[in-house]
């Protein structure tokens, strides 16, 4: 290779390599123009509030509870409220029958345990044919 074909080809990664760090400082996680112009705050599914007392939260994100096994004590928390913060739709229903509730993105269902017999009470969130399994277990401690 001569000098010339060395000079070009450098000169073309570097080329390739500039549209690629322009292209990449583009594309940000900043509120959009229109957000901007709005004075609205960007929307969000991240908090650092903690639930309020007597509230469990399980998260549902990505085709999974968070947690999806979760542990009651009835004297301090009775209730669990689910965060849908997936982009897709669930079917929440309790395998006693207790509840059977549609979460859309950002929607939120809350039940109270302490209503029921301490036990295991299993549920599902159903995607067509998926079923996510998960659990509240309200026993005393053993």
């Amino acid at each position: 290779m001569d000098s010339r074909s060395i000079l070009k080809s450098t000169l073309l990664v570097v080329g390739i390599f500039a549209v690629l760090l322009v292209l990449g400082t583009l594309n940000t996680s900043a509120p959009s123009t229109a957000t901007i112009e709005a004075d609205r705050q960007p929307t969000t599914t991240t908090t650092t509030e903690p639930p309020p007392e007597g509230v469990a939260v399980v998260l549902i994100d990505n085709g999974v509870f968070r947690p999806a096994n979760l542990k009651l004590d009835l004297n301090e928390v009775w209730t669990v409220k689910w965060i849908n913060e997936d982009a897709r739709e669930y079917v929440l229903v309790d395998s006693d029958g207790n509840f059977e509730v549609t979460l859309a993105e950002g929607d939120t269902f809350e039940f109270d345990y302490s209503t029921l017999e301490p036990g295991i009470h299993r549920y599902k969130a159903l995607i067509g044919f998926q079923r996510i399994p998960g659990s509240v277990d309200s026993r005393p401690d053993q």
